[in-house]
């Protein structure tokens, strides 16, 4: 926050893509599919999000320089100094995916990624949905169902770009934020239909 007191308001709102209300001063963006608005005055974020996700959001204002979305997908460890962290999350999270994930019903799993505003697009995968940490900021997740043959798979991408926004420790926590968001809106899900809703 102190590092983002005497900052252009203007260039931060160029440099993130979020929309400037000049008259309220306040920006705002969606992410993860929540509204969220943020007070320029004193970098207020309402609603609350969890102490992660606003540290990152925070990061995300202070570290972006603008730069274009590369338009091509890359896995946590060939971020720039990526290897060990971003490695050690590739794995972790394909075991978690593999494991969770794609045994999973599909119709189940892509209401989960919506509700999270997750946009499905075609892909090579079995599912494939976009998520808008932030506006410069997507994470791509590919799933490959289970089948009589083979046992489900899954993967979480990034843009290339990846790096000019956040570093790789906020990469990984994106990440893992990402997959419990996931998991609980799997479940909240998983209980309605339960429940016949």
């Amino acid at each position: 926050v102190a590092r983002l007191m005497n900052r252009d308001v203007g260039k931060i709102a160029e440099h993130t893509k979020l929309a400037y209300d000049a008259r309220t001063e306040t920006l705002s963006l969606s992410s993860l599919g929540q509204e969220v608005r943020i007070r320029c005055s004193d970098w207020e974020i309402t609603p609350e999000l969890d102490d992660w996700h606003h540290l990152m959001l925070l990061h995300y204002l202070d570290m972006a320089d603008g730069s274009p979305l590369a338009g091509e997908l890359i896995r946590f460890g060939d971020l720039p100094g990526g290897m060990v962290r971003g490695g050690g999350f590739d794995r972790d999270s394909e075991r978690i995916l593999s494991r969770d994930w794609g045994a999973r019903p599909p119709r189940l799993v892509e209401r989960a990624c919506r509700a999270l505003g997750g946009r499905v697009v075609p892909s090579n995968a079995d599912l494939c949905a976009v998520f808008d940490l932030f506006p410069l900021y997507p994470m791509t997740l590919k799933l490959w169902f289970a089948d009589e043959e083979m046992p489900g798979s899954g993967r979480l991408l990034l843009d290339k770009s990846a790096s000019h926004f956040l570093s790789v420790e906020d990469a990984v926590t994106a990440g893992d934020l990402l997959l419990a968001k996931l998991s609980q809106q799997y479940r909240i899900l998983q209980e309605e239909t339960a429940a016949g809703k």
